[in-house]
């Protein structure tokens, strides 16, 4: 039965009343919930016989917490549902307006949640404000709500990136097939690609990638296609590392999924109304968003395990023409130096000068190297520009504590690896040019020419301020979607979903 209001004690001044009841306890009431009645006005929104389709609405999308990549335990949905069987009547008006008060809360943490995610991705530096807004979330709801159309609010905050839609499908598929009577987690061991191959048909079943188990040759396809999920190569032979990713549970899958998810939602509000370049780590996958839209895409290689690329949030402000690259401490100590001490000409043949902590060029000639390591080292390498130079003809600067960028680079082999994990943190771009002109509309000319006349050897930096700074995301995040819009998912270079 439909909760009841208690109209006698409500009695005409319903409205009047929960404005009341809004004002006495304002400093006890959520800005949340403050916001939705702004918005909404101040008669009751789900007590009541008139709400009874709001109720039931919200009763039955909460329901759904799971398939949404939500989580239930988040949402006291048991205890909505006890209001909808009306088994605990109101004493009085204050216990009904406060139960009216209750369920708005709810409501605007689980649209909160479906909106802007229910966990905001690990960034080891945060330099943009979190995009998230009550005001927004307040307006949507008493909108739908008082449109008495609850049920639609969902779908229409799940369309911004088409990643959300790929995912979230998944994610019902496979709660419906862990769900379903007699579930068993398949484990393929034999390496067979074959029809007769019973458990890995089974498992390739509850991937979602075969429909049918009849031939050799859809098998085969689905091995193919599921090769191409985990990112590995689609030639249809089964090894190793492919059963790793096969059998995987799929309870882990899940987790990855629900988290991918949440993910691209706090990403879908903070592009709504600019653009963003996204670098995925484990992906070495950059996309430029642009409302939905995916502007531009490139391979990158990141950094190795050993000296991972750091997950951030920034503004590009910068592009810098010919950059010089000055090393690293721990490069130029660690790596650099030893090869000095073996043949100093190696500073020449690589374009390296040797600044001294006034930042003035030092004769490499003067330097007593033998004396140096990496606890007395006071000076700086800097690459000059040219053919050789590690960060290519451009560089592009957002303020971070990691001292990392993104650049261009001469090694342009690397992009044609499947695993480019390679760097020692910075970000190389396989198409820069494209990125800087898309960062410099006004200047493109700056890049054209740039890129007509190619190296020039010692060339002095130039710095361009971008045209207008654009927002920086590099995160960690394990599922996405190819350049087809079919789902992938990454290897967990860094260990960091175990």
């Amino acid at each position: 039965m439909l909760i009841h209001s208690t109209v006698t004690a409500l009695g005409q001044g319903n409205e009047q009343s929960l404005e009341q009841y809004l004002q006495s306890r304002r400093d006890g009431i959520s800005e949340a919930v403050c916001e939705f009645y702004e918005c909404y006005g101040t008669a009751t929104a789900w007590v009541g016989s008139q709400n009874q389709a709001n109720l039931v609405a919200l009763e039955m999308e909460m329901a759904k917490a799971p398939q949404l990549g939500l989580r239930s335990a988040d949402y006291p949905h048991a205890w909505l549902a006890a209001q909808l069987r009306g088994n605990k009547p109101f004493t009085s008006a204050a216990d009904s307006l406060a139960t009216e008060i209750r369920i708005t809360g709810i409501a605007m943490q689980f649209y909160r949640d479906l909106q802007y995610g229910n966990v905001e991705p690990a960034f080891g530096y945060k330099g943009l404000p979190v995009p998230f807004s009550w005001h927004k979330v307040a307006i949507r709801l008493a909108t739908y709500v008082g449109r008495h159309q609850l049920t639609s609010l969902a779908a229409d905050l799940t369309q911004r990136l088409p990643e959300l839609k790929v995912i979230a499908q998944k994610i019902v598929y496979f709660q419906q097939v862990a769900d379903a009577p007699g579930f068993v987690e398949k484990t393929v061991v034999r390496k067979v690609v074959s029809a007769e191959n019973k458990e890995l048909a089974q498992r390739l079943l509850q991937m979602g990638l075969l429909k049918s188990a009849e031939d050799d040759a859809a098998v085969k396809n689905a091995v193919r296609l599921s090769q191409r999920e985990f990112g590995l190569l689609d030639d249809g032979i089964i090894r190793t590392t492919y059963l790793e990713a096969l059998n995987m549970p799929l309870k882990k899958r899940l987790e990855q999924l629900v988290l991918s998810l949440n993910y691209y939602r706090w990403l879908a509000v903070l592009q709504e109304r600019q653009e963003v370049i996204v670098v995925n780590i484990p992906a070495a996958w950059m996309r430029v968003y642009d409302y939905g839209t995916t502007t531009l895409e490139m391979k990158m290689v990141c950094g190795k395990p050993s000296t991972p690329t750091p997950t951030l949030t920034s503004t590009v402000d910068e592009v810098i023409l010919y950059p010089y690259w000055h090393v690293p401490y721990k490069i130029a100590t660690r790596e650099l130096l030893p090869l000095i001490k073996m043949n100093r000409a190696f500073l020449d043949q690589g374009s390296y000068q040797v600044l001294n902590k006034a930042g003035k060029i030092v004769d490499p000639g003067t330097v007593n190297w033998k004396a140096l390591g990496p606890s007395n080292f006071p000076y700086t390498l800097r690459q000059s520009t040219g053919c050789d130079n590690a960060l290519g003809l451009i560089k592009l600067n957002f303020d971070n504590p990691y001292s990392v960028y993104l650049h261009d680079t001469p090694n342009k082999m690397a992009f044609l690896l499947g695993k480019r994990f390679l760097s020692h943190g910075c970000m190389r771009m396989e198409k820069p040019f494209e990125l800087a002109r898309d960062l410099l509309p006004v200047n493109h000319i700056a890049i054209d020419t740039l890129e007509e006349k190619g190296n020039i050897r010692n060339k002095v930096p130039v710095t361009v301020k971008a045209d207008t700074p654009t927002p920086l995301v590099v995160w960690y995040n394990p599922a996405g979607t190819d350049t087809d819009g079919q789902l992938r998912y990454y290897e967990d270079v860094y260990g960091k979903m175990k």
